[in-house]
């Protein structure tokens, strides 16, 4: 696995890579690293070779801000996934407006470093399914390409990147099946999966795809709550 790591702290960064790395040989997967110090530096890099597999960016780096480095990332529509490791805990929602994948404090980070990789290990090699439940079909499908999943009547339509799914189950039964790392309740039988949530608004939720969808005031704690836990592997 390639990884980069942009960091202007470069004792903190070797303290990073080598836990990293064990992570990883521990699962039997080789880790290739390369450290920049500069944000410019970084993009530069990945501007004549974007190879890199998973990238941690320094928030808080002397020269630039690490959520409008990666923000340039993604307007190159380059989609690798991100940690950011910061000293201000506060600044974790600002990352998942640019489709962060994690969220690490430096000075806890060695107690929360195996819980975002853990995550980001499951998603790449331990994939979870779900059982869409059609009229005539059984669909096995990667919950990570479930956008949202909403009641209609007795029935419920599950909202994928690809379309829409009928499930012939009501939403009180789906909800049964639903990991709550995984999705949360925005509005009245609406559950969205926390990973596609691009960006929380007073009443609304936005997600990846651009897709409003109502967000009540009862939920809205739980909402702000979950995306937190999702980005700082809590």
């Amino acid at each position: 696995m390639k990884i980069s790591v942009c960091d202007d702290e470069k004792s903190f960064a070797e303290g990073l890579i080598s836990e990293i790395s064990a992570f990883f040989l521990e699962r039997n997967i080789e880790c290739e690293f390369r450290y920049f110090s500069e944000g410019e530096e970084f993009l530069s890099s990945i501007k004549e070779n974007n190879d890199y597999e998973l990238i941690f960016m320094d928030i808080n780096l002397i020269s630039a801000d690490g959520v409008n480095i990666v923000s340039k990332l993604r307007d190159m529509e380059i989609t690798t996934p991100v940690i950011f490791v910061t000293s201000l805990e506060n600044r974790a929602i600002d990352g998942y407006d640019v489709d962060a994948f994690g969220f690490v404090v430096k000075k806890s980070y060695k107690e929360k470093l195996p819980r975002v990789l853990t995550k980001l290990y499951d998603k790449l090699y331990n994939k979870k399914t779900m059982a869409i439940h059609e009229k005539d079909s059984t669909e096995i499908m990667n919950t990570e390409d479930i956008l949202y999943i909403e009641s209609d009547k007795r029935a419920s339509v599950v909202h994928t990147l690809t379309g829409i799914l009928n499930d012939i189950r009501p939403i009180g039964q789906i909800s049964t099946e639903l990991s709550a790392d995984d999705f949360v309740e925005v509005f009245k039988s609406v559950y969205v999966n926390i990973a596609k949530i691009k960006r929380i608004n007073n009443d609304t939720v936005i997600l990846e795809n651009e897709d409003s969808l109502p967000l009540s005031r009862r939920n809205r704690k739980n909402v702000m709550y979950a995306v937190m836990k999702k980005v700082g592997g809590r």
